[in-house]
């Protein structure tokens, strides 16, 4: 018998009764932040929810999410957007508490996730039937667990597990199958932000390896049992965004395919106009953009093998929302896009509705759109201060950790990218400020 287990068993029976106590009070103190900012947040989204009802934004399903627009057809769209609401609050509780695992006081986080359930550019998303609505929730899902598990590495308790782990895990896996289930471009952020944590997350590599394949095979199993994703999806017209780009480079014969299509006037105009493919789109001839699939397919893959510098060049054009502060000077599509209220968007109360759209529009003015509305500014405010506290405790893993969704969302803009939406790159909209708290950890690093 331990020594430990004698000295608890002679202990007299009120001593043992009050470190009961203590613990209830403390798991109780716990649960209290974060449920208090997740009701706040709730609140605050439902009153948006019925000033926009039934959505925003997202009268039309979006063709790179069909798994996401099946469920919104079940759903319907009033009750979908409602769960995204009721999603969205708790992800920025739960990730509240896992910033007070790093000594965030609530003081400072909880009014920032106040603040970013009630702005319009980040609220107004929240309340849209768009997937991008539910990669930002899963963006904070894979943040505050990657954090949480973090913190019990460096506490020593990563091996021990527990149901507060299982949580942790549950909430990894849950952001993982979601982000699949967005297409594409989702699948592609949880498979670069997991490969980070299964880099600095050591001693869950192996669970988060096996939740993770779990996650991904969801989507793909709904996929084979009805909801099969489009086949094209956006790869036909990022390929020939790519073509429109080297031409304007450089000139080059096109295929008579190509050039039913559109003109090569227009497929130069469009690559002058790289911020979208929507240059493009817009001039050629849908149908004969169509039959020349082949030779499209055929032109990107030896411009993809004889100048990969062209093809680069044009992604991170269209990528530029993913990285840049400011938007770009030239071209019609190079302004930020920011989506307005859809026109069924009637909400339950219409004055609660026209000061929704009220103060939305008002946030458009130009001078604010890098600070609003793309999500750069914060990425980087976010990982400074997330550098910072790396710093001051000797934390390494904190860095990669804290910044792996917003990574992931930015190289998967990069790879495809069609637009300068801003909705792309909200969720750096949501962890940036939240990261930004951990600056106001002010223990010094000790030598």
């Amino acid at each position: 018998m331990s020594t430990s287990t004698t000295l608890g068993e002679t202990r007299p029976e009120w001593a043992r009764r009050q470190e009961r106590e203590r613990r209830h009070r403390r798991a109780k103190s716990r649960l209290r932040l974060p449920s208090a900012v997740a009701a706040a947040c709730w609140a605050v989204l439902l009153l948006w929810w019925a000033a926009v009802y039934p959505a925003f934004t997202g009268d039309a399903p979006a063709p790179g999410a069909p798994l996401y627009a099946a469920a919104v057809r079940t759903l319907h769209t009033g009750p979908g957007v409602l769960a995204q609401t009721a999603a969205a609050a708790f992800a920025l509780g739960y990730l509240v508490a896992a910033l007070a695992h790093f000594g965030v006081r609530g003081r400072y986080s909880g009014p920032v996730a106040l603040a970013l359930a009630g702005l319009p550019p980040t609220a107004s998303l929240v309340v849209s039937a768009t997937p991008e609505a539910v990669a930002t929730v899963a963006a904070l899902l894979l943040t505050g667990a990657g954090l949480r598990l973090l913190a019990r590495r460096a506490q020593g308790t990563l091996a021990q597990g527990g149901p507060a782990q299982r949580l942790d895990l549950a909430a990894l896996a849950a952001a993982v199958c979601a982000l699949a289930l967005t297409g594409t471009r989702g699948a592609g952020t949880a498979l670069a932000a997991v490969a980070v944590l299964l880099l600095f997350l050591p001693g869950a590599r192996v669970r988060l390896a096996l939740l993770t394949v779990l996650a991904l095979a969801v989507p793909i199993a709904l996929g084979l049992l009805g909801h099969p994703a489009a086949r094209g999806g956006d790869l036909h017209p990022l390929r020939a965004a790519d073509l429109a780009r080297a031409q304007y480079r450089a000139a080059a014969p096109l295929d008579p395919a190509l050039t039913a299509a559109a003109p090569p006037a227009d497929w130069a105009a469009a690559g002058a106009d790289c911020s979208a493919t929507a240059a493009l789109t817009d001039r050629w001839n849908p149908a004969a953009a169509r039959r020349a699939g082949t030779e499209l397919a055929d032109t990107w893959r030896q411009l993809l093998r004889d100048h990969p510098d062209r093809v680069l060049d044009a992604r991170l054009c269209r990528g530029r929302i993913a990285w840049a502060v400011w938007a770009a000077d030239g071209g019609p599509h190079a302004a930020t896009e920011v989506p307005g209220p859809a026109t069924g968007s009637r909400g339950l109360w219409h004055p609660l509705h026209a000061a929704a759209t009220w103060s939305h529009t008002l946030l458009r003015a130009p001078q604010l759109d890098w600070l609003l509305w793309r999500g750069a500014l914060w990425a980087y405010l976010g990982l400074a201060a997330a550098v910072l506290h790396a710093w001051r405790h000797r934390i390494r893993a904190l860095v990669p950790v804290a910044g792996a969704a917003v990574l992931g969302t930015q190289l998967a803009l990069t790879a495809s990218a069609a637009d300068q939406d801003y909705r792309t790159m909200a969720a750096a909209l949501f962890l940036g400020p939240l990261l930004l708290t951990l600056a106001t950890v002010r223990t010094r690093r000790t030598d």
